[in-house]
């Protein structure tokens, strides 16, 4: 009876043993499943894909710093060639301003150069006349034999013939002259100042012009009412004709009358060599 309880105990004890272990191996199997194939190939392409990342983040630093680099390098040229700019701007300005102000200077010492030689020209022209004065056929003169030298002009008396005024005029042109402008009052009083026969009447070169209905002188140029008297204005105002010199004064005349003229031209420079 005894032996039969043993075999049953054993007989029970094995059974929960192996019952036990499959309830193990149960366990076992659902706390730690087997890994699939499936999750690997997705935690390996994690891997590459975190690897990449990492590989382009290491890659875009570099390149930050490299961009970084040749931009600072970049300003810096462009600082220099901006300070290269300036000067050479200010260099240009300079020019510019010294360009500008050249024709400035150039043209005060024309001025100089130019008043200087009017003295010059003045002085030259006084020495001659002493010497005239002293010498009446001086090399200086700058007048022709038989005209008389006042100021800048050279006049000729033609007290020996009579004619027209226009055929005066004529004769005047024949010899590079015109019949004679009176300018100032200067001029007048030297005209009256000549050795000139009492009985003498010239042509000047005013004359009534019928086309601008005025007087005119013979370049054309209005006559000044301050060079005339009163009386001789008011006498040129109410005729037509031509005007002739008897005296210091003016009068009107046919332009056909016969009387003698004064030529005028203008008198050459004196040359400081013919002073010797």
């Amino acid at each position: 009876m005894s032996e039969e309880v043993t075999y049953a105990t054993l007989t029970f004890q094995d059974s929960v043993e192996a019952r036990n272990n499959r309830d193990r191996n149960n366990l076992r199997k659902r706390g730690c499943p087997t890994p699939s194939p499936t999750w690997h190939q997705a935690a390996l392409s994690l891997l590459i894909l975190c690897l990449m990342l990492l590989i382009g983040l290491v890659t875009l630093g570099i390149m930050f710093l490299q961009t970084s680099n040749e931009i600072n390098s970049d300003s810096e040229r462009l600082s220099q060639l901006q300070k290269i700019n300036h000067q050479q701007q200010d260099n240009l300005s300079q020019q510019l301003s010294n360009y500008r102000n050249f024709p400035t200077k150039e043209e005060y010492l024309k001025s100089q150069i130019s008043g200087l030689l009017k003295q010059q020209e003045q002085m030259a022209i006084k020495l001659c006349q002493e010497l005239i004065t002293h010498t009446s056929d001086h090399e200086c003169n700058p007048c022709s034999k038989m005209w008389q030298w006042y100021q800048n002009s050279c006049y000729y008396f033609a007290t020996n013939e009579e004619t027209t005024w226009t055929n005066s005029r004529n004769n005047c042109l024949h010899q590079n002259s015109t019949l004679v402008k009176i300018d100032s009052f200067e001029e007048k009083d030297f005209l009256k100042s000549q050795a000139l026969p009492k009985f003498s009447f010239f042509w000047l070169g005013l004359s009534w012009d019928l086309s601008r209905k005025s007087w005119l002188w013979e370049d054309g140029s209005i006559p000044s009412p301050s060079l005339f008297s009163t009386k001789e204005y008011a006498q040129i105002n109410g005729s037509k004709g031509c005007a002739y010199f008897q005296k210091g004064k003016i009068y009107v005349s046919r332009c056909s009358a016969e009387i003698s003229w004064i030529c005028e031209k203008t008198a050459t420079l004196v040359k400081i060599e013919d002073l010797d």
